[in-house]
């Protein structure tokens, strides 16, 4: 199990957010400073809410386009005792540098491996999946698909799971489709954002795959109240579907923190498995969601 400081046994992971962003800026598209995570001592200070909580490693999926800095990340798992797993290659389409469109697939996934086996740059420290690779909207378009094909050949090559960025409708299984096509196994893939399109038919057909289904907006009102997620989480649990289910939230604006007022990275266990435990959901099906499955789609 790599994580910016270094290879961790698999059971050290523990409590894990597998889709999280520390330090991320969007606003050099947005143009909304909300838009922009970039004090280190801020997400420090946020990340040791998470781990006073309960947590133990999150998942920090800002790749290129979002402005990753491995070595922030490397100081803030120093300083807070956290596991981050560092993700690696490139966003989505409004987000990709000019270099895609000249690019060959190949090229792109020999950063990707370089990446996962030998370290971002000259700095030695080594990404952990793969991701998030994401379609802008409801359809891929050929930067798109080029990236995706890239990734499962990192994937290949490496045997790191990916995981999807995928929202507000059934993208997540057109990219399955590509990465199945390139020969990737589903049971290493994760659709991201399933939870922003709360469509049980959606949900089924990616357990059918054999890919994780990943509810990684919660507290993120702005797309579902929680009530509603919750509500699609347990029709999917009493479907017997909890070894593929992931949770997570996603932080990755200023007013998702709790400085601002936001509900913070300690959400999921404050607030939302208190409503699990709440609406009959036990503890064993929380540490499959949080602790288990995290560790068999990493390892």
């Amino acid at each position: 199990m790599m994580t910016v400081l270094g290879e961790i046994r698999p059971e050290s992971l523990g409590f894990t957010m597998p889709h999280e962003h520390l330090l991320i800026d969007t606003y050099w598209l947005t143009d909304r400073v909300d838009d922009l995570l970039n004090d280190e001592q801020i997400a420090i200070d946020e990340l040791l809410l998470f781990k006073k909580a309960g947590g133990d490693s999150i998942v920090e999926l800002t790749n290129h386009g979002l402005k990753r800095n491995p070595e922030a990340l490397k100081r803030i798992s120093e300083k807070t005792g956290v596991n981050i797993i560092m993700g690696c290659g490139w966003y989505r389409g409004p987000y990709y540098p000019e270099e895609i469109n000249y690019r060959s697939t190949d090229d792109l996934a020999r950063e990707m491996i370089d990446d996962l086996t030998r370290g971002v740059g000259d700095t030695g420290i080594k990404a952990g999946i793969i991701g998030e690779i994401g379609v802008n909207l409801d359809f891929i378009t050929p930067a798109e698909e080029r990236v995706l094909r890239a990734a499962a050949r990192a994937n290949l090559h490496t045997g790191k799971a990916i995981t999807l960025h995928a929202e507000y409708c059934s993208v997540g299984l057109d990219q399955l489709n590509i990465l199945e096509e390139e020969g990737v196994y589903p049971e290493k893939v994760i659709v991201g954002h399933a939870d922003s399109f709360l469509n049980l038919d959606y949900h089924e057909e990616i357990y059918r795959r054999g890919a994780y289904i990943q509810f990684d907006g919660i507290g993120r009102d702005h797309i579902y109240p929680d009530s509603m997620r919750l509500r699609s989480l347990l029709e999917l649990l009493k479907k017997g579907y909890v070894e593929k289910i992931l949770l997570s939230t996603d932080r990755c604006r200023r007013s998702d923190l709790r400085l601002y007022g936001g509900k913070g990275y300690d959400h999921l266990l404050v607030d939302f498995m208190p409503r699990l435990r709440e609406a009959g959901v036990t503890q064993e099906e929380i540490n499959i969601m949080t602790v288990e499955n995290p560790k068999s789609i990493l390892a």
